[in-house]
């Protein structure tokens, strides 16, 4: 069963990743056109690829910022200086005997 949802999340990424990349490819080869007025085709469907890669960019912002929450609720980027984790000679475990 964990093989079969990681195959299905594997291909759900390639297919993200394939939308956002045929969306910025075909806005960059159709931004020159011999556009034909207002209700020009190309420039709905440009329109629907620039609002395609907005919304997954805000999406991909509000995760960032999801994750660092969360990150830093658990602490995970402990600025702090720990004095205990100090070296020291105890810590090396040197025996001071003189």
């Amino acid at each position: 069963m964990k093989t079969k949802r990681r195959i299905i999340s594997a291909l759900l990424i390639l297919l993200i990743f394939f939308v956002l990349f045929a969306s910025y490819y075909f806005i960059l080869h159709e931004t020159r056109h011999d556009c034909s007025g207002e209700d020009c085709p190309v420039c709905a469907l440009v329109a629907i690829c620039r609002n395609t890669l907005r919304s997954f960019s805000i999406g991909l912002i509000l995760f960032a910022l999801l994750l660092a929450s969360v990150a830093r609720s658990f602490s995970l980027f402990d600025t702090r200086v720990d004095s205990a984790r100090a070296i020291t000679p105890v810590s090396l475990k040197d025996k001071l005997l003189n």
